[in-house]
């Protein structure tokens, strides 16, 4: 292997590990007369020049009943310097402030000077001790359509059921707990292996977040002239894999 190789491998691992995190914890609710705040703290421990972050808070009860909505936008972070303050949750009901006991934080933006800007969310950690925290539990999540609606259904005939993109509402319906994505089973028409209410959380070994994933790896496996397809799938909170055949 060439020196010039060897040293390139270094300085990418060394500034992988240098880049550290942008450290996020939430240190409780407060109600001030009819308002309620979310009080988060922020420290940005990487060696990326942040412009701009962009968060979005989901306030949800023990049930994970979407509750109440918040975001708000960090610029120009100092580095390893914390940042506290207070941000207001939009409620339906204001009463509901007292029932928050979870807190979904999605990242929704990034904005960093050299433009890394898949670096940059996926730097966003929970601070570790928040796992200790049994007042209010937070977490990060991926895609923040969990707590939109969407009607789109669809037939898949190749397993007999139809399908729906998780959101929060389907969570609660059938009690999926921990997860935030994945393609809910809402009927089924011909199937020896599926329920209602079971959650595909991953196709050939492919974590699955919406319809044209699944689409995708089942004609991969068409193409590979696979007679059977790998399913990673929830059901009452279990998990489950199985090899289905095609029809």
């Amino acid at each position: 292997m060439k020196p010039y190789f060897l040293i390139f491998i270094f300085f990418t691992f060394a500034k992988a590990i240098y880049a550290k995190n942008i450290i996020f914890e939430t240190s409780g609710i407060a109600k001030v007369g009819q308002d309620c705040f979310v009080s988060v703290f922020i420290k940005d421990e990487t060696d990326l020049n942040i412009k701009e972050l962009h968060l979005n808070i989901f306030s949800t009860d023990i049930n994970e009943k979407l509750l109440g909505r918040s975001n708000i936008i960090f610029t120009k972070l100092n580095k390893n310097q914390p940042f506290v303050t207070n941000v207001p949750v939009d409620f339906e009901n204001r009463e509901e402030c007292k029932a928050i006991k979870n807190l979904k934080i999605h990242v929704k933006n990034c904005i960093e000077i050299n433009q890394n800007k898949d670096q940059c969310k996926n730097l966003v950690k929970i601070k570790e001790n928040l796992s200790g925290n049994h007042l209010i539990n937070t977490n990060i999540i991926k895609d923040s359509s969990f707590f939109n609606s969407d009607n789109n259904e669809l037939y898949l005939k190749e397993f007999g059921i139809y399908l729906k993109k998780l959101n929060s509402d389907y969570a609660q319906r059938y009690k999926i707990k921990n997860y935030t994505s994945g393609l809910i089973v809402v009927e089924v028409n011909k199937s020896n292996t599926f329920l209602v209410g079971d959650l595909i959380t991953e196709v050939e070994m492919t974590e699955i977040y919406n319809i044209s994933q699944l689409r995708k790896q089942i004609v991969e496996v068409f193409d590979n002239k696979k007679k059977h397809i790998l399913i990673n799938f929830i059901r009452n909170n279990n998990e489950k894999l199985v090899a289905v055949k095609l029809n």
